[in-house]
């Protein structure tokens, strides 16, 4: 009977004893089931959280472009009316250049007309300065002909060629120069009367003559004639005190107008 109840009493022990290790093992699977239910709701939420990052830097990326093609919608606006401003410049400029083309067509000839007026009359009139007055229309000849000088410096260049010859006219002026006759060439001193007349002598003194226009050579003067020549050469030059000159006038006289 002992012996019974000892059994009785060991399957019963041992029938708690695999029950009890039946639960821990059912609870430390319970565990490792919530652990790595735990561990995907985590690696879940961080896969959320870079989708929401996602979303807003690609929020984010849609908004600065928006703005992106605003600002180049507004410069192509701006740009476009600059290039129909350009365009318009450019238009009237090529209207100028065409009435340029023009004016130069009408204006040119007659800057050359001028200049050979300016030349007839140089030639025609008293042959004073005849190196430095050539030289002046020699470079005129050459200013008109050049492609690169504007029309209006061209005119200004013979405006003032024409009121230098004006100023002659008004002025009395004593130089050296050459005197070039039949007994070959000599150093002088010649003396302009504006355009009045035009007189030489030597450079003793001894010696003095008057242009003559009607035949276009120098007549000599009297002797009596030296000591009126050399004052006015020497109030010319500022060298005495202005007074009053007793010059002989050429028989005759050519008027000529610039």
């Amino acid at each position: 009977m002992k012996s019974r109840h000892f059994l009785l009493a060991f399957s019963a022990g041992m029938a708690c004893f695999w029950s009890s290790v039946s639960g821990a093992a059912a609870l430390e699977k319970t565990q490792q089931t919530l652990a790595d239910a735990q561990q995907q709701a985590v690696a879940k939420q961080q896969q959320i959280d870079s989708l929401d990052s996602k979303i807003i830097a690609d929020h984010q990326q849609y908004l600065d472009t928006l703005r992106q093609a605003d600002l180049l919608d507004a410069y192509n606006s701006q740009l476009e009316k600059l290039i129909t401003a350009q365009q318009q410049e450019l238009n009237s400029t090529e209207q100028q250049l065409a009435s340029l083309e023009q004016t130069e067509l009408t204006v040119l000839p007659l800057l050359e007309q001028m200049q050979a007026g300016l030349r007839r009359f140089v030639e025609a009139d008293l042959p004073f300065l005849q190196s430095e007055r050539e030289e002046r229309l020699q470079r005129l000849d050459n200013l008109l002909s050049r492609a690169d000088v504007s029309l209006a410096e061209k005119y200004r260049q013979l405006l003032n060629a024409y009121q230098t010859e004006v100023e002659y006219g008004r002025t009395l002026e004593a130089y050296s120069g050459e005197l070039i006759g039949a007994a070959g060439s000599r150093e002088v001193n010649f003396i302009r009367l504006g355009r009045t007349a035009l007189y030489y002598q030597t450079r003793d003194g001894q010696e003095s003559g008057i242009w003559n226009a009607g035949s276009g050579q120098w007549d000599s003067l009297p002797d009596s004639q030296n000591v009126a020549v050399h004052k006015a050469i020497q109030l010319a030059r500022q060298q005495v005190v202005p007074d009053l000159l007793t010059l002989p006038l050429p028989a005759i006289t050519q008027e000529v107008q610039p």
